[in-house]
C-alpha cells in the first residue's frame, strides 16, 4: 500500500510540469510559421527577440521530455520485483538496480541543466550583461551579485531555496533537496560515484536507496520547473506587448 502511494506521489509531481509546444510559435497564414530570424547588424526586433525565446523554449521542451523519461524509467525499475526483493547495499547490483541508478543519474544531471536554463531565460529577459556561455545559475541568482540587480527579491528567494537546511522528516516535500542533489552531482563529477559502495582511505560511501534519490531529485526538478513557468509567463507578456506596440 505504501509503495502504491509513493508511486502515485511521484506521478502526481511529474504531471505538475507541462509545456505548450505552440507557446512561442508565430503563425504565418494557416499552415506556416516563422522558423527563425537573425538580426541584421545586431539590431534586435520583436521578431528576433521572439526567436531567441523560442530557441530556449524548444531546448526546454526537449530537456523536459528527457527528464520525464528518466524519472519514469527510474521509477519503473526501482519498483520491479528483482530490485525490490534483492536490494542490499553490500551485494552486487542486479540488472534492474543498475538500470534504476542509470536513469536516476540521467535525471539528476539534466535537472542541473534545467537550473542553468532558468538562468538563461533570466539573462535574456532582463538583458543581463553576461555572455551566454558564462551563465551559471548560482552566479546569476546570488542576491549579492550585480547580475541580480533587476530581480533582487526573486534572486533572494531562489538563493534561499538553494541553501535550505536539510530536513527529510517533514510532511510533503522535503527541505534541502537542491543542496543534497548538488552535492551528489559534484561528487559524481569530481570524485567517485555516490551510487557505488566504498570503504577505503579514498572515501567511505554507502549508497542511498533509489526511492530516496528519486524523491529528492524529482522535488528539485519540480521546483526548477515552477520558477521556469514564472519567468515564461513574464516573457509571454513582454512578447505580446512588444508586438502590440509595433502595430
Amino acid at each position: 500500500m505504501e509503495d502504491t502511494y509513493i508511486i502515485k506521489y511521484f506521478n502526481s509531481k511529474l504531471s505538475q510540469v507541462t509545456y505548450n509546444p505552440n507557446r512561442f510559435i508565430l503563425l504565418i497564414g494557416k499552415s506556416k510559421y516563422l522558423f527563425g530570424i537573425i538580426s541584421a547588424g545586431g539590431n534586435e526586433t520583436p521578431f528576433s527577440r521572439l526567436m531567441q525565446y523560442k530557441t530556449l523554449y524548444d531546448t526546454l521542451m526537449d530537456l523536459d521530455w528527457k527528464i520525464k523519461l528518466s524519472f519514469e524509467k527510474a521509477i519503473e525499475y526501482a519498483y520491479s520485483k528483482p530490485a525490490q526483493n534483492n536490494y542490499d547495499v553490500f551485494k552486487d547490483k542486479t540488472e534492474e538496480e543498475q538500470q534504476t541508478f542509470y536513469y536516476i543519474e540521467n535525471a539528476l544531471f539534466r535537472t542541473s541543466s534545467l537550473w542553468d536554463l532558468l538562468a538563461q531565460f533570466y539573462r535574456l529577459f532582463y538583458r543581463i550583461d553576461i555572455q551566454k556561455q558564462r551563465v551559471h545559475y548560482n552566479k546569476l541568482f546570488n542576491p549579492n551579485s550585480s547580475f541580480s540587480n533587476k530581480f533582487k527579491t526573486k534572486a533572494t528567494e531562489i538563493n534561499a531555496y538553494f541553501k535550505e537546511a536539510n530536513d527529510t522528516n517533514c510532511e510533503g516535500e522535503w527541505k534541502g533537496n537542491h543542496s543534497f542533489v548538488n552535492d551528489i552531482r559534484n561528487k559524481m563529477t569530481h570524485r567517485n560515484s555516490p551510487n557505488v559502495v566504498a570503504i577505503s582511505d579514498y572515501d567511505i560511501n554507502l549508497t542511498h536507496p533509489p526511492i530516496f534519490l528519486i524523491k529528492r531529485i524529482l522535488e528539485d526538478y519540480v521546483m526548477a520547473s515552477k520558477y521556469i513557468n514564472e519567468i515564461l509567463d513574464m516573457i509571454e507578456k513582454e512578447v505580446v506587448e512588444s508586438f502590440q506596440t509595433e502595430q
